[in-house]
């Protein structure tokens, strides 16, 4: 792992907060923050850059308002349409504008369960009892 050297400006608080952490783990500060950041930034390297944007979101959330979104669903309709559409391509019966719906439900899809994921790690790394995921 590389590292970058940066200069950080703290309040007085979060200075003595992060140096009384410090010492009570007998931690360097450094690693102390380093951990206190890791453990609010979700990780983004591996998703798409229009994705990063709302996963980065992610960490600005409340506590309760992150559980609330590790537990999202897709609404009921359009859980019920992607199943119906979903039943209709198992039997070969789609229509190419069905085609297009599917995918596109397949889309929002993916992209709510990488949402729920970095909701889910942001979770555990804030040091909750996550369960796991399948």
């Amino acid at each position: 792992m590389s590292f970058q050297t940066i200069t950080l400006k703290l309040p007085e608080s979060i200075y003595r907060s992060a140096r009384e952490m410090a010492r009570v783990t007998h931690k360097p500060m450094e690693e102390v923050l380093q951990e206190s950041i890791q453990r609010v930034l979700p990780p983004l390297d591996d998703v798409p850059p229009e994705d990063a944007k709302a996963l980065a979101a992610l960490s600005m959330l409340d506590d309760r308002e992150l559980w609330r979104e590790a537990r999202a669903e897709l609404p009921i309709d359009q859980q019920k349409e992607l199943d119906s559409l979903l039943e209709r391509q198992g039997a070969g019966e789609l229509t190419p504008q069905e085609a297009k719906r599917l995918q596109d439900l397949m889309d929002e899809y993916g992209r709510l369960t990488v949402h729920k994921a970095h909701a889910w790690l942001l979770l555990a790394r804030r040091g909750y009892q996550v369960p796991p995921q399948s």
